[in-house]
């Protein structure tokens, strides 16, 4: 079964952002393409804004900042241990002090899953999107299940929401070429692996992580249109004050060519 790791971090002291996504990008991007084990396909998103909780928060509730989020993908559990934990630590588990906040990283193991939408990307986009089939701007949104909420009915009230937002926001209807959810999955609760490569410590649990495209960053605002629509769904799901979202710039690391 293929499996999604995904990581979000910041960077560590004393870096700009700019240095930090260079670095991530052209040295550990290297480091990866190298010694790639088992991963199947490895993707960076850099950060270019986000926001963090709600505007009714007097302060921030968990940590306020995130400089970019990396997508590893595996063909099976297997694959991705034997990349995390190979006979001989590889560079790359070494290499994430130099450029990040390591005790603050968080992942999310996942598994996709595709939300049709009214106006997928076009077959042609010139200039629009990073490669074929997405939008040039990529958010990120971390939803926080609500404590009191079980994770069953966390998942179908979020979906209901989602077709709420859509109905609601009308740009987002013209705008949003591509939706995907990624699942938290059981294999999130053996972590070991994880935390021990990612150096993490005492990290929040998100249980969904939803993936939208759009042609251009300036429809940033199509997305601000949706959130403030999914927020508004009646029911109680999740926790806004420990959830974020991020406008990203895709960076393809390792992407094998179709065969066919």
């Amino acid at each position: 079964m293929p499996i999604k790791l995904m990581a979000a971090s910041r960077r560590r002291p004393g870096l700009t952002r700019a240095e930090y996504q260079r670095y991530l990008e052209f040295y550990h991007g290297t480091i990866a393409r190298r010694e790639r084990f088992r991963i199947r396909s490895y993707v960076q998103n850099h950060v270019i804004d986000g926001a963090f909780g709600v505007l009714e928060d007097a302060t921030h509730q968990q940590v306020c900042e995130r400089d970019a989020v990396v997508e590893l993908q595996f063909d099976s559990f297997r694959d991705m241990l034997e990349t995390l934990e190979p006979a001989t630590p590889s560079a790359a588990s070494q290499d994430g002090r130099f450029f990040a906040d390591e005790r603050t990283n968080v992942i999310v193991m996942a598994e996709e899953e595709e939300i049709p939408v009214p106006a997928p990307v076009p077959a042609f986009n010139p200039g629009l999107g990073i490669v074929q089939g997405v939008g040039a701007l990529k958010v990120l949104l971390y939803i926080m299940r609500a404590d009191e909420v079980f994770r069953e009915d966390y998942y179908q009230y979020l979906r209901e929401a989602h077709e709420h937002a859509l109905q609601q926001s009308s740009y987002a209807r013209e705008q949003l070429r591509r939706c995907v959810l990624n699942v938290r999955c059981r294999a999130n609760d053996n972590d070991a692996a994880a935390r021990k490569h990612f150096k993490m410590v005492d990290p929040p649990v998100y249980d969904l992580v939803m993936t939208q495209w759009y042609d251009t960053i300036e429809q940033a605002g199509a997305f601000r249109q949706y959130f403030e629509a999914l927020r508004s769904y009646p029911r109680v799901f999740a926790n806004w004050s420990k959830s974020f979202y991020l406008y990203t710039r895709q960076v393809v690391i390792i992407r094998d060519t179709p065969e066919s």
